[in-house]
């Protein structure tokens, strides 16, 4: 769940299971047609010693030293140093490893590369590298970072129905869902590698258009709309 925009293109692959909603099918992430860069974090030394890292809804301190440290959501990270300007680090959700990350800082200090691998929830892998570009700072991890290209192997399904006049958004790939009216009120999500009071608020803002407030513990961490195409072939996401 990122804080930064996010503009999705997804097109339908199943015919609509219900004709008073074109929200209503199945859809599958298209990366080529989406605009999935622009998050900005930054890497500052905590007064412990450790490195601090904050993206504005997320920030975990840790060290570069092979050892394990807590990150939200029961997650845990350990980082690995394989030269001055190269890291591995392993995350775990419950003990169990979910992913990995080769990071490596150019030669100039400008650029910060990142190739994530793992499994998702259903057992499917990701495979996704992101390319950071110095906003702050002058070398070494220090300072501001802004991701300027994404590339995704991978595709996303979402699965999204209408079942005894509520909503049921389903992610097929991650397991994770959330149930309930489209009134605004927060409603439960549920994902089986997330550790926490998660929930998403539904409010449909025209037959084609709903507004999204996604909260972790009451706080707000994302806000996004996503309207269904004239045609009811593309849902365009905003986030």
């Amino acid at each position: 769940m990122k804080k930064s925009l996010l503009i999705c293109v997804l097109v339908c692959t199943l015919p609509a299971l219900a004709a008073d909603s074109p929200f209503t099918g199945t859809w599958k992430l298209e990366p080529s047609k989406s605009h999935l860069t622009g998050d900005t974090f930054t890497y500052s030394k905590a007064p412990n010693g450790m490195m601090h890292y904050d993206d504005g809804a997320n920030s975990s301190d840790f060290g570069i030293d092979s050892k394990e440290y807590p990150l939200p959501n029961a997650h845990t990270t350990t980082w690995t140093a394989n030269s001055n300007h190269s890291w591995t680090s392993v995350n775990k959700f419950n003990g169990t490893v979910i992913g990995t990350a080769d990071r490596e800082l150019s030669a100039d200090g400008k650029t910060y590369t990142v190739h994530f691998d793992g499994k998702r929830a259903d057992g499917t892998p990701y495979d996704d590298t992101v390319v950071y570009t110095r906003v702050s700072g002058t070398s070494g991890l220090i300072g501001t970072w802004r991701d300027t290209k994404f590339t995704q192997q991978e595709s996303n399904t979402i699965t999204i129905s209408f079942p005894s006049r509520v909503i049921k958004w389903e992610y097929i790939e991650e397991k994770s869902s959330f149930t309930g009216k489209t009134d605004g009120s927060d409603l439960p999500y549920t994902s089986p590698t997330l550790s926490g009071n998660f929930t998403v608020s539904v409010k449909m803002d025209g037959p084609r258009m709903l507004s999204n407030t996604t909260k972790r513990d009451g706080k707000t961490i994302q806000y996004g709309t996503d309207t269904v195409s004239a045609d009811g072939k593309t849902i365009t996401d905003v986030s």
